[in-house]
């Protein structure tokens, strides 16, 4: 009952804010170049009323016509969303898998060295890569796989293999967050009941941590599936745009049509109806991953278990 109840909450909060992005991507964009004494300039003035029927033309085409609108290529935002989300969604699901299975293993790595010198090879290479930005971190490693291994296919298109380079790079630092939030979850264990009980018992330090401590720490890990995503998406963005990978996230940059100018007579290109999906669908994505958190850590939770 209180996972439903926090369910209901989340899906009423990701309700609100999807309402809302749908209200400041469909704000009025159209604006003039009017001739001043001899100089273009440039005008824009809002309209309430423009506003509106931008909004209800919305709605009142997913209601009449159950379509999502269309886009510049004559295709509708269905066709296009099953073309490009698919190929981003697997970039998504790869680099979560990875970043939750290598971040656990490599917290462990942290901790069980974080009281000896080679704890600069664990806790120090994690520090290193938080610290480091992420969009200046997956340049750099672009740029050295480009120098010293061309033979990596960094930029492949159209082969089953094309979504395991950009998840890769997209794991790099959800992969290190995993490892800290293991890592502090694991380092507060130590020292408790159970643990001297199990010591006590001659259980070697290992199989105290393998098969005690983590038990109770995968309820803390799991309750950031959320946060994990979200960074996760947030790399996505950078590396399908740095690496023209064709997924929903380079087909938002496209849908986005920024300018650094303002040419007169050029026809925007701006797709609001594709951008609203695009991004619904990744703030469902986090919604279900928020879901899938609050699910496992009330399963994985013993006081939890115990209060039902």
């Amino acid at each position: 009952m209180h996972v439903m109840i926090k369910i209901g909450k989340y899906t009423l909060i990701y309700t609100a804010i999807i309402f809302m992005l749908i209200l400041i991507i469909l704000f009025p964009r159209d604006a003039q170049m009017i001739q001043v004494n001899g100089v273009m300039e440039y005008h824009y003035q809002f309209s309430w009323e423009t506003y509106y029927e931008s909004v209800s033309s919305y709605f009142n085409n997913i209601v009449e016509n159950k379509s999502l609108g269309g886009t510049r290529n004559h295709f509708t935002v269905e066709e296009i969303l099953a073309i490009f989300l698919p190929r981003s969604l697997k970039v998504i699901v790869t680099a979560f898998i990875i970043s939750l299975f290598f971040g656990i293993l490599k917290g462990i790595l942290d901790f069980r060295h974080s009281q000896k010198k080679s704890n600069v090879i664990g806790n120090g290479t994690t520090f290193l890569f938080q610290a480091i930005p992420d969009f200046f971190l997956i340049i750099i490693i672009l740029l050295l796989v480009i120098s010293f291994f061309p033979f990596i296919p960094i930029f492949a298109q159209g082969v089953w293999y094309e979504f395991l380079i950009p998840s890769l790079l997209v794991t790099i630092l959800p992969l290190m967050y995993v490892a800290r939030i293991t890592s502090s979850a694991v380092a507060s264990q130590e020292g408790l009941q159970y643990i001297v009980v199990a010591k006590a018992k001659g259980l070697s330090n290992k199989m105290v941590l393998y098969k005690h401590v983590l038990k109770n720490c995968y309820s803390t890990i799991f309750s950031h599936c959320s946060s994990l995503t979200i960074y996760i998406i947030s790399n996505l963005l950078m590396v399908e745009y740095l690496l023209s990978y064709q997924g929903a996230a380079f087909r938002l940059f496209q849908a986005i049509d920024y300018r650094n100018s303002v040419s007169v007579g050029r026809r925007s290109n701006f797709e609001p109806e594709l951008i609203i999906a695009i991004a619904v669908s990744f703030m469902l994505i986090i919604m279900i991953s928020q879901i899938i958190s609050e699910v496992a850590t009330d399963s994985l939770d013993p006081r939890r278990r115990e209060k039902r």
